[in-house]
């Protein structure tokens, strides 16, 4: 069922500065005959211009094959509720050569021979990154074949998806009529993925600045502080994907350095979305610069506790709350919607820009095996008691 109708798309007749440049630089997407989607985001000027080279990266320019691409599109959109993007990734689908059969095998995977053994792993993975965040060694070494790229690419296009689905379901963008599902959606779950290793195996190391090559040292430029020797450990990992790090530059500094979000609630969204995910070298680099600007380990140990923690300030309570719906519902209500109308026009849409962003880095950095930086502390005993709750918890359904 379509969410309520909540932003309408913009008539490109009555267009403020800003949402003209940003329409130009959209290319096709910003034409007369663009998709509702892409109309309603632009009452969001900043959040439109943010996603487009990631999007570009996802549709046109991955190392995974344009078939391969539209099934991790089209699973990602299936397990996130997302029926706009479902069915605007369709007709990209069939667009790109896959037979109705094809696409209705991605929505039930337990499908025999329909999908290749190449397109089942991409389906599978996508299941584990959902479920668990992480791809077991069988997916992280058969997508890696693909391409030395394939693997980000991957994790990029679930988070990137994943981001679309919560926006549009949030905005209430709406179907055309005659368009929808066109699938049973009973008991819609990831299936569980495989047990999840205590310790995480190293599998991408971090760069020795001494030996990068042009194009990594070209992209280290670009980044500032964040490409220097200094940086952190993920980021050091991160360099060995420099057309990645390059695709992702723009919603990166949207999500993190622009955002209109004050820094105290930037960072328990951050904090929450990273704790849902499971990423404890996130969470222990985020909570020593929550430290910094006066969030303690009080204060954190409610944003693992949830919504409903003494601990929690009473504007942390709507972060949290706004995480988990977007989490597990993909969908923010109205209620939590509106408190974030303080912040200006862009201030939900940078919300949604930072789970998506951390959801991604998350899924990076428990596949990498990123291992925590010296003098950081990450999970304290007293908070497994919450992801004991969590894991016990079923998602809310809209």
């Amino acid at each position: 069922m379509p969410f309520p109708l909540r932003v309408r798309p913009v008539d490109f007749d009555r267009l403020d500065e800003r949402q003209q440049v940003v329409r130009t630089k959209m290319g096709p997407f910003g034409e007369d005959g663009a998709s509702a989607m892409m109309r309603t985001f632009l009452n969001y000027p900043e959040f439109a211009r943010s996603i487009g080279r990631i999007g570009t990266r996802v549709s046109l320019t991955s190392e995974l094959s344009p078939r391969l691409a539209a099934l991790a599109a089209l699973r990602t959109a299936w397990l996130c509720d997302g029926e706009y993007v479902w069915v605007e990734v369709r007709a990209e689908a069939r667009a790109r050569g896959l037979t109705d059969a094809e696409i209705a095998a991605v929505a039930d995977p337990s499908a025999d021979g329909v999908l290749t053994s190449v397109e089942s792993h991409v389906v599978e993975a996508v299941d584990e990154l959902h479920a668990t965040h992480y791809l077991s060694n069988e997916k992280w070494y058969r997508i890696a074949r693909l391409g030395p790229n394939a693997l980000v690419d991957l994790m990029t296009t679930y988070s990137f998806v994943l981001t679309l689905c919560v926006a549009a379901n949030s905005m209430g963008v709406q179907l055309e009529p005659g368009t929808g599902w066109g699938l049973p959606r009973d008991a819609v779950r990831a299936r569980p993925g495989p047990v999840v290793p205590q310790a995480l195996p190293k599998r991408v190391f971090e760069v020795d600045y001494a030996l990068l090559s042009p194009r990594q040292t070209e992209q280290a430029n670009r980044m500032g502080r964040r490409g220097k020797p200094t940086t952190s450990k993920l980021q050091k990992a991160m360099m060995n994907y420099p057309e990645f790090l390059a695709a992702m530059a723009p919603f990166g500094k949207r999500a993190i350095d622009d955002t209109s979000l004050p820094v105290r609630v930037w960072q328990v969204a951050c904090m929450r979305t990273v704790w849902l995910c499971d990423s404890e070298y996130l969470w222990a680099q985020h909570r020593k610069a929550g430290l910094k600007i006066g969030i303690t380990d009080d204060d954190l140990r409610g944003v693992a506790e949830g919504r409903d923690a003494k601990a929690l300030q009473d504007f942390d309570r709507v972060i949290v709350s706004a995480v988990d719906e977007m989490y597990h519902q993909y969908h923010i209500s109205d209620e939590n919607w509106e408190q974030f109308d303080r912040f200006g026009r862009e201030g939900v849409t940078d919300l949604i820009l930072v789970h998506g962003l951390y959801v991604l880095q998350s899924c990076i950095a428990r596949s990498f095996g990123t291992t925590l930086e010296e003098n950081t502390v990450g999970y304290v005993p007293d908070l497994e008691q919450f992801r004991d709750q969590q894991n016990a918890t079923p998602p809310t359904q809209h």
